[in-house]
């Protein structure tokens, strides 16, 4: 991470920026190549295969990263290949309290464990993205506590509901946004 300059300069704000998939470590050394000041915030995870269980350091919110810099800088960045665009509403970028960033770096300074869950409800339909039934798609007709789903799966005009984790499904439609 880039420490702030102590010299005088446009008014900087923390933005959030999308990234292409799996491209957030190298938009971060790119943009401490340039002098801009990131934050990635990266927690530890086990992940697990059918022969074996791995510890990785992964980034909280996959494909954003949070970008401290001015409006005219902001611009500037786009030059970053794997750098997509900024979050924005109504139009305008979103601007992320100085206070967000100090508590994430907090929490993750303390190891806690975290787990950042999909505002996924009842109804949304999903595709499931691991384990053994991987592929395919339901609705989701139950929520069994914080992080696990009970999926229905129409099969041979039956239905299964089985008990998953939010981790392994993707909503279908729709842009669903990340909470904490």
């Amino acid at each position: 991470m880039t420490l702030r300059s102590n010299l005088p300069t446009e008014a900087q704000r923390w933005y959030l920026a999308y990234t292409f998939p799996k491209a957030e470590k190298k938009v971060q050394s790119k943009l401490e190549a340039t002098g801009v000041e990131s934050y990635l915030p990266l927690h530890e995870v086990i992940r697990t295969w059918s022969d074996r269980k791995k510890k990785l350091i992964v980034p909280l919110f996959p494909n954003y990263i949070f970008v401290y810099t001015s409006e005219q800088k902001r611009h500037e960045l786009f030059a970053i290949k794997a750098f997509v665009k900024y979050v924005s509403f109504g139009g305008k970028p979103a601007i992320v309290n100085d206070s967000i960033i100090t508590s994430l770096k907090s929490i993750l300074k303390e190891n806690a464990e975290v787990s950042v869950i999909e505002n996924i409800r009842v109804g949304t339909f999903v595709r499931i993205t691991r384990g053994p039934f991987m592929g395919a798609e339901g609705m989701v007709i139950n929520r069994n506590g914080k992080i696990r789903l009970i999926v229905q799966i129409d099969a041979l005009q039956r239905a299964i509901a089985i008990n998953i984790s939010t981790n392994d499904v993707s909503p279908l439609y729709g842009d669903h946004i990340i909470s904490m």
